[in-house]
């Protein structure tokens, strides 16, 4: 992979994740009737940071088989997951007991889905997209052609 389409695809997680970041933040401080601070807000810039640097870095791997994509995936989750217990006992976001790590789970999980879900929608419109001009072009050809046989 080129640098520049890393860091393109590092810009691409860290928005995706910091974007779901911020929807689990807000969905837990609605349910625990807790404010934020403004130095939150940063924390989260850095985490997303943190874990789109291991995202962007794993996931532009090209494995050739099932099993070794299965086995990046696994590793890359496991290791979000890690890193975020990690950044939520830095940062003192929460205590890290059993339910917590439980919880952070189930954001991880939240978070992983919703930046796969974008990806895969993004993905799908720029297939659509380049389909479509693949089709205009041979469109082109193939009237090219046809002109160049009749004037035969």
């Amino acid at each position: 992979m080129m640098i520049k389409e890393f860091f393109i695809s590092l810009l691409h997680y860290f928005v995706d994740i910091t974007t779901a970041v911020l929807i689990a933040a807000a969905i837990y401080l609605t349910f625990s009737g807790q404010q934020m601070e403004s130095v939150i807000l940063w924390q989260i810039l850095f985490s997303g940071f943190i874990t789109a640097l291991p995202t962007a870095i794993l996931l532009c791997f090209d494995p050739k088989s099932v099993k070794v994509s299965l086995i990046l995936w696994v590793t890359h989750f496991m290791l979000i997951f890690v890193i975020t217990l990690f950044l939520l006992k830095m940062f003192g976001w929460c205590r890290i007991t059993p339910f917590s790590a439980f919880l952070t789970f189930l954001a991880v999980v939240f978070i992983y889905s919703f930046t796969c879900f974008v990806h895969y929608l993004v993905d799908r419109k720029h297939t659509s997209l380049m389909n479509q001009q693949l089709k205009k072009r041979y469109a082109k050809m193939e009237a090219i052609q046809k002109d160049s046989t009749i004037q035969q």
